[in-house]
């Protein structure tokens, strides 16, 4: 059912919703006539993250600095190094922002750089601003203690205590950090003191104030219009060129950290088991804390219940969010989504009242792949990760370094600018390093009213901002006013509802490219954006970021991974079947062409590959023969083996003598890591997981997300060195 209320046309918003569009756009005139922003001072500093297989955190080896400064083109001189390990660069000369950007876009998509960027100044926070960005007071700091330092809590706790005047104790543990909660709830003024003092003490590396993240959302009631930001010619993200190239795989998975989900008929099949992380049990609306389920149970708000937020019925974000990410298409109902195919992971972080930074960072790590105590594994991890949430304030050093560990998994983090209609910096997680920060623009390609901008803002995508149904966003919604009642499809504004585009759309790039890094990803999405119209705020100065996304330009710009390899390689496929929980790869056209005609029924394509070489006159000199055996299913096993070790090939064949036959002596050529798991230049690791059963089946990946979900599922990692890697693909 259309979700609407009967006292309103449906051609027109309802009049609470059109209130406070026009208050809103009153400020807005006033930004249009000098944008902030538009002017920047010239940058003197770069600030890049090294990924963690390149060098530890704030450490910069003498070659990667050589490296480093071959990609700028120019002399770097290391001046200081942040608190989660970031390294910080003094330029020879000062120099414009969009100078730099060719040189940041170089280095940032080097695949031993997480993020590179320039360091942005902090805003003035408008007291308005500052004021609807934290309502509700909280009562928890994010600590994380120095390498070495143990959690000798009956020790460290009076000392902190002593040193900001609060007593504080241990909540709980979440990856290295540490959750304190406060014996009295504090502004967020006053956490933000605190935390500030407590990272005086020699045992702390970061200390953050928990403050509170909302859904990026103006609700209103839903109505019944066409799906512009899909093809709209003018705003629209040119959908249909995109589908053409590719609707989306099963091999991708995205997050979306937000309110929860609900079932809706336009998502069956398509949602994983996720995890809800609200903490408290007295916002989270389920009747407990942390627990496996993550569907939405409302986030309507009662009047004062929320501070100075007013009330208002429940919206049911997630739900509309995951929508515009991945509604099926093709089946006869309601909408389409971006991601035709792509799986879906709800992760709860969001309840009554917004939530809470310390609950965000335990989701987004465990989107990610990184275990949390007292969580199970997450076994699919996130490829994409959508947030269209924020706050006031800065960046939170831990949600900074959930993002750095996001990336350092193969993850792409996307974020909505907000809508405070204000300069980004002064909004969280918008103004994090290494995420794809996306504001809002309407059907005229003009910035909505709403959207926040700034020149940390990447690019834009539809979110409307009209007073009519022809100016806003369609997704799937619930009729219920508080708890979730019927399925249905509703209308909403915000750059909640332009993040998931963007999302969308890097789904779709890497079921196109798995081998895409993050920073690719950006440069992609960036280096294929439409214009802002002439005339329009956006088109006056960088604000708004690079441009309009275009997801057809943007898929016809992603080159799929089996038709670009190096030179003389080949792209070697995997297989998977379900029946067997068995993985399988092959560089051999005829094999491929084989399996994808007669065996797709069982085999079929992951949407992950690595490169290797077939002739050996055309491999490295270093590259090594793989062997291939198969053990067949009378022999209960029905399996492949590979290696490249010469040893090992011999040792198989003499030790399982008509159990494992050698099928292919030389099955493809490849270079092997030394002892340390190390890889030579220009070519990444490998990773071989074992499932440690009776059928013996291997799984090889050059996915870091893929790694992290292998270990999560209990695989065996087999290999050189702590991350055992068995081959180096070239790149």
């Amino acid at each position: 059912m259309i979700r609407q209320r009967t006292d309103n046309p449906i051609t027109t918003l309802p009049r609470a919703v059109q209130r406070a569009a026009f208050g809103l756009f009153v400020g807005l005139t006033l930004a249009l006539a000098a944008p902030p922003g538009a002017k920047a001072e010239p940058v003197s500093t770069v600030r890049l993250m090294l990924h963690p297989y390149a060098a530890a955190k704030g450490e910069l080896p003498p070659a990667q600095l050589a490296k480093l400064e071959a990609l700028a083109g120019l002399k770097l001189t290391l001046v200081g190094t942040t608190r989660t390990g970031a390294l910080e660069f003094a330029l020879p000369a000062p120099r414009e922002a969009t100078e730099l950007a060719p040189m940041l876009k170089r280095i940032r998509e080097d695949r031993s750089v997480l993020w590179a960027e320039a360091p942005l100044a902090r805003a003035v926070i408008e007291k308005s601003a500052k004021k609807s960005g934290a309502p509700v007071a909280s009562a928890k700091l994010m600590v994380r203690l120095k390498d070495g330092v143990a959690p000798d809590w009956p020790t460290l706790a009076p000392r902190f205590s002593q040193l900001i005047g609060v007593a504080v104790a241990p909540d709980r543990q979440v990856g290295n950090v540490w959750v304190l909660r406060l014996v009295a709830a504090q502004s967020s003024d006053m956490l933000i003191q605190l935390a500030a003092l407590l990272q005086d003490d020699p045992a702390v590396q970061y200390a953050d104030p928990v403050l509170r993240k909302y859904a990026r959302a103006f609700p209103n009631d839903p109505l019944y219009p066409l799906q512009w930001g899909l093809n709209d010619p003018l705003a629209g993200v040119n959908a249909a060129d995109a589908w053409r190239l590719q609707t989306g795989s099963p091999g991708v998975t995205v997050a979306i950290v937000d309110t929860g989900i609900l079932p809706h008929p336009d998502l069956n099949g398509r949602v994983l088991p996720g995890y809800d992380f609200i903490s408290d049990a007295d916002r989270a609306r389920d009747g407990d804390g942390r627990d496996p389920n993550p569907r939405d149970e409302g986030d309507w708000i009662e009047p004062g219940a929320c501070g100075d937020v007013p009330a208002q019925d429940s919206f049911f974000h997630g739900l509309f969010v995951t929508g515009i990410i991945g509604a099926a298409s093709n089946n006869g109902i309601g909408m389409t989504g971006m991601d035709w195919s792509a799986n879906l992971l709800p992760v709860r972080t969001l309840g009554e009242c917004g939530g809470t930074d310390d609950d965000v960072f335990s989701g987004m790590m465990w989107a990610a792949g990184v275990p949390i105590a007292g969580v199970p594994p997450n076994t699919n991890p996130a490829k994409v990760i959508n947030m269209s949430l924020g706050g006031f304030g800065p960046c939170a050093q831990s949600i900074q370094e959930a993002v750095d560990e996001a990336l350092a998994q193969g993850s792409v983090v996307v974020v909505s600018a907000g809508n405070e209609s204000a300069d980004i910096t002064s909004f969280s997680p918008a103004n994090c390093s290494g995420v794809i920060t996306v504001s809002a623009h309407n059907r005229k390609g003009e910035r909505a009213f709403y959207s926040n901008f700034g020149r940390r803002v990447d690019l834009s995508a539809p979110g409307g901002d009209g007073l009519t149904t022809d100016d806003a966003t369609l997704s799937l919604s619930n009729d219920g006013v508080a708890i979730p009642g019927a399925s249905g499809y509703g209308y909403a504004l915000g750059t909640s509802f332009s993040a998931p585009y963007v999302s969308g759309t890097v789904s779709l790039m890497l079921a196109r490219n798995a081998l895409l890094t993050p920073g690719h990803v950006l440069g992609i999405l960036q280096g294929t954006t439409r214009a802002f119209p002439l005339g329009t705020t956006c088109s006056a100065g960088a604000i708004c970021g690079s441009g309009m996304l275009d997801a057809g330009l943007a898929l016809a710009s992603t080159v799929p991974g089996n038709l670009a390899p190096p030179p003389g390689a080949v792209a070697v496929i995997e297989y998977y079947d379900p029946v067997l929980d068995h993985y399988f790869m092959t560089g051999v056209q005829a094999e491929i062409d084989f399996i994808d005609t007669y065996l797709r029924g069982a085999f079929q394509r992951t949407g992950y590959l690595f490169y290797a070489y077939l002739d050996p006159l055309l491999a490295p000199p270093s590259a090594l023969p793989v062997c291939r055996f198969y053990a067949g299913a009378e022999v209960l096993i029905n399996s492949h083996y590979f290696t490249a070790n010469a040893v090992d090939c011999q040792f198989v064949q003499a030790r399982w003598p008509g159990i494992w036959i050698l099928e292919d002596p030389a099955t493809f050529y490849i270079q092997v890591p030394d002892a340390t798991g190390a890889c030579p230049d220009n070519t990444v690791p490998v990773y071989r997981f074992f499932n440690n059963r009776r059928d013996a089946n291997h799984r090889y990946t050059v996915d870091l997300s893929v790694r992290r979900g292998m270990i999560n599922r209990a695989w065996v990692p087999e290999g050189n060195g702590p991350n055992a890697a068995v081959f180096c693909s070239p790149v």
